[in-house]
């Protein structure tokens, strides 16, 4: 089964019943799948209005419209305008038109306002595939207006920590505060490895004993290990918020 059957089967029952959100947030680090899935649930909103579309030539469609930044280059509020003059028209074909924004990060503060402002006036038609690295990313004012699908697992890399690592985890997991920082500071990982692994470890302990708790920990911790991706947060801070997150 593939990794993001559920959020596939879910996105093809919300077009199959008619209740297709206005807007989509695709985050999470899985830059990949991401990408995959939103022109997979773009073909799919155009084949059922065009079934003369195949698989790929959705990217073409007169009704789809594709931002992403240029190289290293922030999306300018310009590119956001042009979407919002795309939007206005009625749908070339059907009854939708789609948007797909890859690194939704990277949208500057004058691109996320006035895609703040395309939210609140979107027309019907509209569908608008949001590709972000962390939710932390984009305004809380975009974010509440979407509905949001996570990409954490990273199918390329999935590391299995020996057993001495292992052991070293639940004694980070299971020690008292003061202690925590002893056991981190024993392991000879780099802060990027170390999250990788400790991620991979988390999840192996969900799979066998699934708890609220053990959830919401493997976020907090695949959040703070895309920020070290992502930017220039200092590892002791990523290290800190982790502990700070343990109870």
């Amino acid at each position: 089964m593939e990794y993001y059957d559920k959020i596939k089967k879910y996105l093809s029952c919300c077009l199959e019943s008619d209740t297709l959100s206005h807007a989509y947030i695709f985050h999470g680090p899985d830059e990949d799948s991401k990408k995959e899935t939103a022109f997979w649930f773009a073909n799919k909103i155009l084949e059922k209005i065009d079934p003369s579309i195949s698989s790929g030539q959705a990217k073409f469609h007169p009704d789809l419209f594709l931002i992403k930044p240029e190289t290293d280059e922030n999306i300018t509020i310009n590119l956001i305008r042009e979407l919002k003059k795309f939007l206005v028209l009625t749908p070339y074909s059907g009854n939708h038109k789609v948007a797909i924004i890859e690194s939704a990060e990277k949208l500057n503060i004058y691109a996320q306002n006035a895609m703040l402002k395309i939210f609140e006036e979107a027309p019907v038609h509209a569908v608008i595939i949001i590709c972000a690295g962390t939710l932390d990313s984009l305004l809380q004012t975009i974010v509440s207006r979407g509905l949001k699908l996570p990409f954490w697992r990273i199918k390329k890399y999935s590391p299995s920590p020996d057993k001495k690592t292992i052991e070293t985890f639940n004694q980070i997991l299971n020690t008292d505060f003061p202690n925590k920082y002893f056991y981190l500071e024993n392991l000879v990982y780099k802060p990027h490895e170390f999250f990788r692994l400790w991620i991979n470890f988390l999840r192996e302990k969900l799979l066998a004993d699934p708890t609220k708790e053990l959830n919401n920990l493997i976020k907090i911790s695949q959040n703070i290990y895309f920020k070290l991706n992502e930017s220039n947060i200092n590892p002791k801070f990523a290290y800190d918020e982790l502990i700070l997150n343990l109870k």
